[in-house]
């Protein structure tokens, strides 16, 4: 088991590397199926939100890290709207917010079965 300490950096350095990857010009591909963009949103924010969970869930309620964590999407679809090269899409915003919830629905059920 990972202490929490190391969950910190991990979170920071996934944080970090989501902004990046957000404002960074995507390179365009074939996709494998046509909502791929928008479950690999709600995968990337389901981990971010687990990463979280485990490095700040002791000290602060899982409400609030969820709401922080989507501010920082919504944040990062704002600032996609302000570049040239990204827009800015309220469904990539609700795709973020649904692995959030997801992942902190089940922590929540797994906290309350044990």
């Amino acid at each position: 088991m990972m202490s929490v300490a190391r969950y910190q950096i991990l979170f920071w350095l996934c944080l970090i590397g989501t902004a990046f990857l957000s404002l960074s010009p995507s390179i365009p591909g074939q996709q494998l199926f046509e909502l791929q963009d928008k479950v690999g949103h709600s995968t990337v924010y389901a981990l971010l939100f687990f990463i979280c969970a485990r490095a700040y869930g002791h000290r602060y309620r899982f409400a609030l890290l969820a709401l922080v964590l989507a501010g920082f999407g919504l944040s990062m679809e704002i600032a996609q709207s302000m570049t040239t090269y990204r827009q800015a899409d309220a469904w990539d915003m609700l795709a973020n917010t649904s692995g959030i919830v997801a992942v902190w629905v089940l922590m929540a059920w797994r906290r309350r079965a044990l």
